[in-house]
């Protein structure tokens, strides 16, 4: 099944885009994928989303058409959807 991957902010630098295509296994979790994404783009995403082990930064919010879900609660994702990876933007 094929899922969107919208990217923002230092997420976006990193993967050096602003969105892809995956196509996944049905049955799939949001958590499958983000880990697929990061060792997609191991060299400048991995580092940024895991830091220091399979734990998700805690500053990378992360959302399913539109609604925001945390790493610790896994969710199956459906055909088509759209995840969005993001961290936050801060300035002066």
């Amino acid at each position: 099944m094929k899922i969107k991957v919208e990217y923002t902010a230092q997420v976006k630098k990193a993967a050096g885009t602003g969105t892809e295509e995956y196509e996944i296994p049905p049955g799939s979790t949001l958590q499958d994928l983000v880990k697929r994404v990061a060792e997609t783009h191991s060299t400048a995403l991995k580092p940024l989303l895991f830091p220091d082990s399979d734990v998700l930064h805690p500053s990378i919010l992360l959302f399913v058409s539109n609604e925001q879900v945390l790493w610790e609660e896994p969710r199956t994702l459906e055909p088509q959807q759209v995840v969005s990876i993001l961290s936050p933007i801060s300035g002066g």
